[in-house]
């Protein structure tokens, strides 16, 4: 389905309502369509929900992931795998450590084998219109639509 940014953020909020520890989220989608936009707005709901103050969400390219804590039984684990160049790369980053201990946002997750069980996996695409997105979403495990 197609997208404008109010409608995707709109979206997501639903989305990050339904959130709970040991769920996953994994965002596929070309550079600059969209994944690290959609992070800051589950992180920022997250954050709001608890009346915590709001954090800068950049992209953890560089360092691969970037932890916030928001609160002292809430960790949000944000995931940049792009830097990765094969799966065997995924077991040093602690992608399964702590996964029922934390939410994992997961941005280019194509190297993972072994899919997390409780996930939503959301797919952007690009339009001919540079305000929306083709959007897919898919549940599974325990998270409910």
């Amino acid at each position: 389905m197609k997208y404008t940014l109010s409608e995707l953020t709109i979206l997501i909020n639903k989305i990050s309502n339904k959130l709970k520890i040991g769920n996953v989220i994994y965002l596929r989608g070309e550079l600059g369509s969209g994944k690290t936009a959609i992070t800051k707005i589950l992180i920022q709901n997250l954050f709001k929900k608890y009346k915590k103050k709001i954090p800068i969400v950049t992209s953890p390219t560089f360092n691969i992931v970037q932890y916030y804590l928001v609160n002292k039984k809430m960790i949000i684990a944000h995931y940049d795998l792009y830097r990765l160049k094969k799966s065997s790369d995924i077991n040093n980053i602690g992608l399964y450590d702590l996964e029922d201990k934390m939410i994992s946002i997961i941005e280019w997750p194509e190297l993972i084998k072994k899919k997390h069980k409780n996930r939503i996996e959301i797919k952007l695409s690009y339009t001919n219109n540079d305000n929306e997105r083709n959007v897919s979403i898919k549940y599974f495990g325990s998270i409910k639509r």
